[in-house]
């Protein structure tokens, strides 16, 4: 997930609205795994306590409802989302893993 645009941290706990395909799911930001180093792609901070804007990282997301998605390797229309707060785009990801 790549932060694009927000005035504070982002934090477990964190809520938001996941854009899918046509999807709109509302979600929770469960843990963070690890910033990733935009210009290298390699794992940099393991579990970091929050993630500001510009910066790269793994998270764990949870949902209340089920809907569809897919790994991005799997199915790349299935595997990209955006995530929103109050009508702004805040976040850009893929879906690296789906745990049921």
């Amino acid at each position: 997930v790549v932060i694009l645009e927000h005035k504070s941290i982002i934090c477990p706990g964190y809520s938001a609205v996941l854009h899918i395909h046509a999807a709109v799911e509302e979600i929770s930001i469960k843990a963070l795994l690890c910033l990733i180093d935009r210009k290298t792609g390699e794992k940099t901070t393991v579990h970091p306590r929050f993630v500001k804007q510009d910066q790269a990282c793994i998270m764990r997301l949870e949902s209340n409802e089920m809907f569809c998605l897919e790994p991005f390797k799997d199915f790349p229309q299935m595997g990209r989302f955006v995530l929103r707060d109050e009508t702004r785009t805040i976040a850009i990801g893929k879906v690296m893993k789906v745990i049921e």
